[in-house]
């Protein structure tokens, strides 16, 4: 399914939970991290993550490796209906398309699209960068880690104003 572009979370039916992802390079210290966000559909955050991993060749490869490892995670947590977003419309086309993935990273695509094929419900939408910012800090968050850091019903401290704010949004 092709989704729309937004800059807000927006509501979903009550059974489905949307889960954003992003990556963010760091040159300076020769890695890339990931950030994951779960919602429910009253926007409420389920889960999160934010990983640190080895700087991948391209930044194109990076979002691709976000997407899978957000796949992974809603695996883990056990969801089965789910709307994952990213803001790389390059991504999001790949993932979408109805042809195999040629590129360098395409058995990254072809293996999100084959765990995705496992959910009741797997959908992806493109949202613009400023849509994307609960991911964008939870990836950024992962500069300093050495382990991947996992919160449930919660999310760190400095990400709340954000989850805050796409809610009120939400609700006006």
């Amino acid at each position: 399914m092709r989704g729309y572009t937004s800059t807000h979370w927006l509501p979903l039916l009550p059974s489905v939970y949307k889960v954003n992802f992003d990556g963010a390079t760091f040159p300076d210290i020769v890695a890339a991290v990931l950030g994951v966000v779960v919602r429910d559909s009253e926007g409420l955050v389920i889960a999160a993550l934010s990983e640190r991993i080895h700087l991948p060749p391209t930044v194109v490869a990076l979002e691709a490796l976000a997407c899978r490892r957000s796949i992974v995670f809603a695996i883990e947590l056990g969801l089965q209906d789910v709307v994952f977003e990213g803001d790389s419309e390059v991504i999001f086309k790949l993932l979408t398309a109805e042809q195999p993935c040629m590129s360098a990273f395409g058995h990254i695509i072809e293996e999100s699209r084959s765990l995705a094929s496992t959910f009741r419900l797997a959908t992806f939408t493109h949202t613009k960068r400023q849509g994307n910012n609960v991911a964008d800090k939870l990836a950024k968050l992962a500069k300093n880690l050495y382990e991947p850091q996992v919160w449930l019903e919660d999310i760190h401290r400095n990400v709340t104003e954000l989850v805050t704010a796409d809610r009120i949004f939400m609700h006006v």
